[in-house]
């Protein structure tokens, strides 16, 4: 039976999900008692899971039954729209005793969803030392080293041996797993790291100062966490100590929990390319609709630009009305060309592939790239719109706006997020709507000005 339960099986999600029917059925019918000895079976990412998707009329029924045996992670692991109603379901002393038993770091991320008013209830109601520390905790800005530092880490002495370290180690009280510890000196200043495993495998008698990795990374405390997870990544970090501005230890970000933290800035970067700056599906209407209503104003007024410059053609299109069904395809094409710039670009920007030296040369191998598949494309086209519409010049002049599109299409893709981001502005949310706007009307341009001096 253990080992059934310890295999991942292929169709792992699918029972899970039948579980999920299966219990939600039981509470639909007033069989709590039974409903609740399954939900404490659940691990607490999967009960998160299913508190995430039942209906919130029930949360006022489940969370009493189950706030004496409640798993504290499962605050955590809620989606943010939903910490606020289970906290409110299950009170503020039965919440405040289970943001007690979190780690700084996760009792921060819960607190922070909270609207202002339950927040200070629910700080008021912590421990003395857990209130103090997430008071600290949201003095620092947002998405910054500060917010998400773990304060339960092991430091050990730089004049130490092996086996004092792990005697020190055995006495402590730190209740994480961790897989590295931090070396300070006498004044409390990382100079080192050392993997556990390294550690254990040494002799006792062997000096920490032989042992511990002096090629190491610190972050102070306002270090934006996008700078964290490039630095993670790029030198394969296990554990990075986080220090005040003087250089002092106050605690460190380990590998366990920058994962979380990637996976997150991966996910909004992938977010912000449709103009989204919250992913969660559980928030309220009001909160969703404000989130997403800001760049679509944007995209209302650059079209209605785009539109004035089709206006200015509109004695063109009536004299030749087969200009109406072709000039959509070249504004199209060179979107797409455009957009696949613009998201090379900005992925290089997040992983700090384009620095001040290599600008020009991207920018170049961009616009060449755009060109070569326009005159690719030009080349198709000219035969698709001959066989068509049975007109020489109308194809010339298709292929001809392709080009010019496609090519500009190379600048733009590549320029507008550079600009974006030396402005500090996120070029992943703004790019898009601007690069649509400057495709679709170059595009419009180009196929209809060519179409008055050669068509008309």
């Amino acid at each position: 039976m253990q080992d059934e339960l310890n295999t991942i099986s292929p169709d792992h999600q699918d029972k899970l999900v039948q579980q999920f029917e299966y219990i939600n059925d039981l509470i639909a019918n007033d069989n709590i008692e039974k409903a609740v000895e399954l939900l404490l079976e659940l691990h607490y990412a999967d009960l998160a899971d299913f508190l995430d998707n039942v209906n919130r009329k029930y949360y006022h029924i489940i969370f009493p039954a189950l706030a004496s045996m409640l798993n504290s992670e499962v605050l955590v692991w809620l989606s943010d729209g939903n910490k606020q109603p289970a906290i409110e379901a299950l009170g503020l002393d039965v919440s405040a005793r289970l943001i007690d038993e979190l780690d700084i770091e996760d009792s921060i991320e819960v607190i922070e969803a909270l609207n202002s008013e339950l927040k200070e209830l629910i700080i008021a109601k912590l421990k003395t030392d857990k209130r103090q520390q997430i008071i600290e905790g949201f003095k620092y800005p947002e998405n910054t080293a500060g917010r998400v530092l773990e304060k339960d880490f092991v430091s050990l002495r730089q004049h130490w041996t092996a086996g004092q370290a792990i005697d020190f180690i055995r006495r402590s009280n730190i209740s994480a797993d961790f897989h590295a510890a931090i070396v300070v000196d006498s004044r409390v200043k990382p100079v080192g790291t050392i993997l556990l495993c390294k550690l254990l495998k040494s002799s006792r008698n062997v000096p920490l100062v032989e042992l511990m990795n002096y090629e190491f990374m610190a972050a102070d405390t306002n270090t934006e966490l996008d700078e964290l997870a490039f630095i993670f990544k790029q030198y394969a970090l296990t554990i990075v100590p986080v220090t005040t501005k003087q250089g002092k230890l106050v605690g460190s970000i380990s590998i366990d929990n920058m994962l979380y933290i990637v996976e997150e800035q991966a996910e909004s970067e992938f977010l912000h390319f449709g103009g989204i700056n919250n992913s969660d599906i559980f928030y309220n209407l009001y909160t969703t609709t404000k989130s997403r209503f800001p760049w679509l104003f944007v995209n209302l007024v650059t079209a209605c630009l785009t539109s004035l410059v089709i206006n200015q053609f509109s004695d063109t299109i009536s004299k030749l009305i087969t200009l109406a069904t072709i000039m959509p395809i070249v504004a199209s094409m060179g979107g797409n060309a455009g957009t696949q710039v613009m998201t090379v670009t900005v992925r290089a920007l997040a992983n700090r592939e384009i620095t001040s030296t290599s600008t020009k040369r991207v920018i170049t191998k961009e616009i060449y790239v755009c060109t070569l598949n326009g005159l690719l494309l030009a080349a198709i086209g000219i035969v698709l719109t001959y066989v068509l519409f049975a007109e020489i010049k109308l194809s010339l002049v298709f292929a001809s706006a392709v080009v010019v599109n496609f090519t500009i299409a190379g600048f733009l893709g590549s320029c507008i997020p550079m600009i974006l981001n030396h402005f500090d502005i996120d070029p992943a949310t703004a790019s898009g709507v601007f690069l649509t706007a400057c495709t679709d009307a170059i595009g419009f341009f180009s196929f209809l000005g060519l179409a008055y001096f050669f068509l008309v």
